[in-house]
C-alpha cells in the first residue's frame, strides 16, 4: 500500500463502522477516497461478552492496510 500522500501522513483516514444493535462490531480506516471494495483497509474487530468488551482483533492477527471492508465478516480474526 502507497505509505506517502494527502492524508496518510497527517493520520487522516476514512472510517467505516458496523454495528450489532449499540455495540461496535468492526472498525475499518483506509487513505480518503478509497473504495470499501478496495485491498486497502485496515479491520479491527470488537467482541463483546454481554455489554463487556472482551477481544480487539485484526484479520489473520494483522493491522495492515490490505483488507477489503466489504468482506470483512468472512475474515478469521486472531
Amino acid at each position: 500500500m502507497e505509505t506517502s500522500g494527502a492524508g496518510y501522513d497527517r493520520g487522516e483516514y476514512t472510517t467505516a463502522l458496523d454495528y450489532s444493535g449499540s455495540n461496535l462490531i468492526y472498525l475499518g480506516k483506509t487513505i480518503p477516497g478509497l473504495a470499501k471494495s478496495a485491498a486497502t483497509w485496515q479491520i479491527t474487530k470488537y467482541t463483546y461478552s454481554g455489554a463487556n468488551l472482551t477481544d480487539i482483533q485484526y484479520p489473520s492477527g494483522s493491522r495492515e492496510f490490505s483488507y477489503i471492508w466489504n468482506d470483512r465478516a468472512s475474515y478469521s480474526y486472531s
